[in-house]
């Protein structure tokens, strides 16, 4: 029988490294994460990776990303603690996208955009997101475009929990930006049972590290690996995991790749 009162502690982290593309191009890194607690282990986490878009008309995205990963860990740290509330019915979505434009709307305040831009746009700070929460009896992901979470398990099991986004094509993806950027989130709640299986191990990251792998195996390999490494000594994976990422995008996509990660343990 599972005891689910049982405290189980959970540590997080997280690195970015900027693109070999953007190195040459002297560009800055467009990604961001975030994640709690931040420090000592505690009963609960939240994470969040968010991807900028990078390109001309989205001039001020490491910005955007920047905000988005700090509004995803605010509104889900929010809602962990009145969790009882919740419905899986996009609510969540809706209250991330909302203060992400709240705090886009107070940088643009604090720095004009250039004369001629379109002031009601978000497109200058246009930038993905993936974010999850979990304790011991509730998980909660929101994504909204690219980029991928995995869940790892004590049995060593991996998998992506988030179904791939519809009606794209090539390297288009959905947006914070967008007017109905909640209605594009993918949503996944589970409840822990006394007779399921629950996750030890999230993987966040950002869509230029599943792009350097050849196949979804060989990723979910990397979630497996890094699964084993946290699992081992969290420090230790979480101090290589610069020059893993350096590797990754010199030898792969050339875009900027993030990782944000939790662990749990027994205390």
């Amino acid at each position: 029988m599972t005891d689910l009162a049982t405290e189980m502690l959970w540590q997080a982290g997280g690195a970015s490294v900027r693109g070999k593309s953007h190195e040459r191009s002297d560009m800055p890194n467009q990604d961001a994460f975030s994640f709690r607690p931040d420090g000592r282990p505690a009963n609960r986490t939240v994470l969040a990776v968010s991807d900028g878009h990078g390109s001309p008309k989205s001039f001020r995205s490491d910005v955007g990303s920047r905000l988005a990963v700090e509004a995803a860990v605010e509104a889900l740290d929010w809602f962990f603690d009145d969790a009882d509330v919740f419905a899986a019915d996009g609510s969540l979505a809706n209250d991330i996208v909302t203060a992400w434009r709240t705090k886009v709307d107070a940088h643009r305040a604090q720095h004009p955009l250039p004369t001629g831009s379109d002031e009601t746009s978000y497109l200058p700070y246009g930038a993905t997101l993936i974010c999850a929460g979990i304790t011991e009896t509730l998980l909660v992901a929101i994504q909204i475009g690219d980029g991928d979470l995995l869940l790892g398990y004590q049995d060593g099991f991996v998998e992506k929990p988030l179904p791939d986004d519809q009606g794209l094509v090539g390297e288009e993806t959905y947006s914070l930006c967008l007017p109905n950027a909640a209605e594009a989130a993918r949503i996944h709640v589970a409840e822990r049972s006394a007779v399921s299986a629950w996750p030890d191990f999230l993987f966040l990251s950002t869509d230029g590290i599943a792009k350097s792998f050849a196949t979804d195996s060989d990723y979910l390999a990397v979630g497996d690996s890094y699964r084993t490494l946290a699992m081992d000594d969290f420090e230790a994976a979480l101090a290589g995991a610069p020059e893993w990422l350096t590797d990754v995008t010199q030898k792969g996509s050339g875009d900027d790749v993030t990782l944000c990660l939790a662990a749990r343990r027994a205390p």
